[in-house]
């Protein structure tokens, strides 16, 4: 599997939007707008073109692929899905804590089932119930894969966070 890059404060980062990124309820109606705000966010703020994909149990409710997205974001998106139902946690999280010795990597047994790695948010209740519903983005770096999702809910929640970035040499 590729060695994806993180930065070292990436985990800490990440386990503070998953603390503040908490719905009350998860409606297919909210599933919808947060769909759309992260394709008006990818195209404003990262100037890319992604796909993506929001599952409620093992419902697809939301799927869209902007211009130059690829076939192949699927089986990226597939992947990441699998990496974060396994660990319950960011598929990104899944990679910084691994990294950190917080999470073993239980995934390595099948790892080309699972892609560990940004682009899967789970949706996490603020009752801290199970995740029923998983948000995707595949198309850019991985980094922003994730952090374009964040951003939406973030907006979508009207609540601050943290961002992950790649810093600058």
């Amino acid at each position: 599997m590729k060695n994806f890059y993180t930065e070292e404060q990436w985990n800490e980062i990440l386990k503070q939007q998953e603390s503040v990124l908490r719905y009350d309820t998860f409606t297919r109606k909210q599933a919808l707008e947060l769909g759309l705000l992260i394709a008006e966010i990818t195209g404003e703020k990262y100037h890319g073109s992604v796909a993506v994909r929001i599952v409620e149990d093992e419902t697809t409710v939301f799927a869209y692929k902007m211009e130059g997205a690829t076939l192949e974001a699927d089986w990226w998106m597939t992947n990441k899905l699998a990496a974060s139902r396994l660990t319950g946690m960011s598929s990104l999280r899944a990679l910084t804590a691994s990294r950190a010795g917080e999470l073993e990597a239980s995934w390595k047994v099948r790892e080309e089932n699972f892609f560990v790695c940004g682009g899967c948010i789970p949706v996490f209740m603020r009752d801290g119930s199970r995740p029923f519903a998983y948000v995707m983005v595949s198309g850019m770096e991985h980094w922003d894969d994730h952090q374009v999702i964040a951003d939406a809910m973030a907006k979508q929640l009207g609540v601050e966070i943290p961002e992950v970035q790649k810093e600058q040499p």
